[in-house]
């Protein structure tokens, strides 16, 4: 009796459907949505941008309340508007956001080898380029987009409170946004090529730590640049126009620039298919 081959369904259009890249973007999404640290965070972020909205109004009532005149001068020295008030919007991007960071996007590639997933995602259509790009952009998007209502709803409040001469400058959003890309890179190339939450914060500490040791027997300030909390600090300060802001221009450019390659190349040496299992 003759065997005959088995009939296969016809090969799927590869073209059609969604990037590979943003469907395990919005994977990590949704399982870290779905997860209680997730909502942690969520909600000691929520709290630190409630305050800030709350300081844009209680300047607001300051200013315009009679009954309140007499502490108007206190008020200004404690609600500036100059460009450290407008840098300050962004000081999430410290030491509570770099832990987030470092919890959530430390593990995106390690836990996907230990379950070893990386073989079946490799498998067509998935490249490992299109991982690699997943997972840096999602480390990076996640602090963009924690940062983003920090931008955008004190300067709203301000708008709708005191118009175009409000605490919040007009053209805050301008300068913020590149800033927050910026800082946001540099978090997201990190924590991908570090690879776990230890390694991530004992790096960023460790930088920190030989940056300040450098600066203080030598005296050379331009070795801050290789300490990437004050590098994700010093971004806004550049933006707005800080007189003396912790990190200047060409030494920001050159140590984000190193810490971004680097731990890009890192990535993507373990991110090849030779590296998928354990």
């Amino acid at each position: 009796m003759p065997i005959y081959a088995p009939t296969l369904p016809p090969a799927p259009d590869l073209h059609q459907g969604h990037p590979p890249v943003l469907v395990l973007m919005r994977f990590d999404f949704t399982r870290l949505w779905r997860q209680k640290i997730g909502r942690f965070f969520g909600f000691a972020f929520l709290m630190l941008l409630l305050w800030k909205v709350a300081r844009i109004y209680i300047d607001h009532l300051l200013q315009t309340n009679q009954a309140f005149k007499p502490m108007q001068d206190f008020a200004r020295t404690i609600l500036t508007q100059g460009a450290d008030f407008q840098a300050d919007l962004l000081n999430p991007a410290s030491y509570l956001l770099w832990f987030l960071v470092a919890l959530v996007g430390g593990g995106l590639v390690a836990r996907d080898t230990l379950y070893r997933v990386r073989p079946l995602m490799y498998a067509h259509p998935v490249a490992p380029k299109d991982y690699l790009l997943a997972k840096l952009g999602f480390a990076s998007l996640l602090p963009f987009v924690i940062l983003l209502p920090f931008a955008i709803l004190p300067w709203l409040m301000s708008l709708l409170l005191a118009g175009l001469h409000g605490p919040v400058w007009a053209t805050a959003p301008l300068r913020l946004l590149p800033a927050m890309a910026v800082s946001s890179v540099l978090m997201g190339s990190l924590a991908i090529g570090a690879s776990s939450m230890g390694w991530v914060l004992g790096l960023v500490l460790g930088a920190g730590t030989l940056a300040s040791m450098i600066h203080g027997l030598t005296g050379i300030r331009a070795v801050d640049a290789l300490n990437p909390i004050m590098l994700a600090e010093a971004w806004p300060q550049l933006f707005v126009g800080v007189e003396h802001p912790m990190v200047a221009w060409l030494p920001a450019i050159l140590g984000t620039a190193f810490h971004i390659a680097l731990w890009t190349y890192v990535a993507a040496r373990r991110t090849r298919p030779s590296e998928a299992v354990i």
